[in-house]
């Protein structure tokens, strides 16, 4: 009995899907210029766009009042009452003895500071160091720290440890804020910054994986609350982790195996709960080097989120080949492909889009093998860009 209704139900949610896909499609919701100009993981694009609806002298012509919104809805009664939006300056990327900040808001008095991640790493004390900028010029209770990121997800603790600073989300609270605006925009006769906000609304929504139209998910809502479907729907949810792992262990695992075997590459991945391990990843040797491995790692401790890959240190206490002038150059060529440097890490970058996070898309290409042509031109790429290692 079990079984037949959680086979109805899917069938029922499939249909709604595909209802989706054609409505979205028909009415143009798949073009959004945000999307086609490559608007997706890089902070300092999207603390760009925020930047401009936020600056009261900005090109849509709003003056203080997209600004105000924001101080309204996110910001703490002392600055709500003194933030004096209508003078407010607005910078990126501004430097400061304790680091670039993505986004600072000043008033001459006040300041808000926003760190903006999409999926870079804290950096090493990196809100204790704002957090000190911020008491030196403005003086206590005169600034208010934002961390944003797509989730709302807290900053690690040796970043933000002692700070009062105040997680925000694109999922829901840039949104919810840019909606806000969007109802303003609305009152003019132009559509032109109205339609702009939406498509930003609309890509953001993408990039938190909330593709699906408000009614098709009220409608799946409602399918998931008649008597029959409720027992179902939650055997389904306790079982997507179930389902993940067995996709990576038994599909993706394999999979890599054969690509080490052509390319002639020693795999060491093994299988491992992958959604509730802590730095999981797949590791892979090539026989002739002799310091470093190719590690393709999420940055999460939990969590199937935000995937990278490059060269690390087998022993990470040993930075003796780093001074080697043969892999200096190596770095270097890397450095020129978007590869970073670390202690750990000779040279590591993010995966490419939209692999970032494995949620369904990654599912979905493990299933059908595309996500294996990906992971092996990526792997084939680097090595040529490794070449010389294996001559140290």
């Amino acid at each position: 009995m079990i079984m037949d209704n959680l086979q109805n139900l899917l069938s029922q949610v499939a249909i709604i899907k595909q209802k989706n896909d054609e409505l979205i499609a028909a009415t143009g919701g798949n073009f959004n210029m945000f999307r086609v100009c490559g608007v997706n993981y890089y902070e300092n694009t999207h603390s760009a766009i925020l930047a401009e609806f936020l600056r009261p002298d900005g090109t849509h012509g709003f003056k203080e009042k997209f600004l105000q919104c924001f101080v309204d809805m996110f910001c703490g009664e002392t600055l709500k009452q003194n933030f004096m939006c209508d003078k407010a300056k607005v910078h990126t990327e501004h430097t400061t003895d304790e680091g670039r900040i993505d986004i600072l808001i000043e008033d001459g008095k006040r300041a808000i500071i926003i760190e903006n991640k999409i999926y870079a790493g804290d950096q090493w004390e990196q809100l204790k160091r704002y957090n000190k900028y911020a008491e030196n010029k403005f003086g206590t209770g005169n600034y208010q720290i934002f961390y944003l990121n797509l989730w709302g997800h807290e900053a690690s603790e040796q970043s933000g440890e002692g700070v009062s600073y105040i997680p925000l989300s694109y999922e829901k609270n840039v949104i919810a804020w840019l909606e806000e605006c969007c109802r303003m925009a609305a009152l003019l006769p132009t559509v032109l910054v109205r339609d702009t906000i939406i498509q930003y609304i609309n890509h953001l929504k993408s990039l938190t994986n909330q593709g699906m139209a408000t009614q098709s998910r009220e409608e799946i809502t409602q399918l998931l609350c008649r008597d029959e479907n409720i027992k179902p729907a939650f055997i389904i949810g306790d079982n997507l982790t179930n389902l993940k792992n067995y996709l990576i262990n038994e599909k993706f695992l394999p999979q890599i195996a054969f690509i080490c075997e052509e390319l002639k590459l020693d795999n060491k991945s093994q299988k491992q709960d992958w959604v509730n391990g802590s730095y999981t990843g797949f590791v892979i040797h090539n026989p002739k080097w002799k310091f470093f491995n190719i590690k393709f790692s999420f940055f999460c401790k939990i969590g199937l989120e935000n995937f990278f890959f490059g060269i690390s240190h087998i022993d990470k206490n040993d930075k003796n080949p780093i001074k080697n002038d043969t892999l200096s150059v190596v770095i270097k060529r890397l450095s020129q492909e978007n590869y970073q440097h670390t202690d750990q890490w000779a040279a590591w970058k993010w995966f490419i889009h939209p692999y970032k996070n494995w949620g369904l898309e990654a599912m979905m290409a493990i299933h059908d093998g595309s996500l294996k042509d990906k992971f092996k031109h990526e792997l084939e790429k680097l090595l040529e860009l490794t070449k010389g290692i294996e001559n140290m």
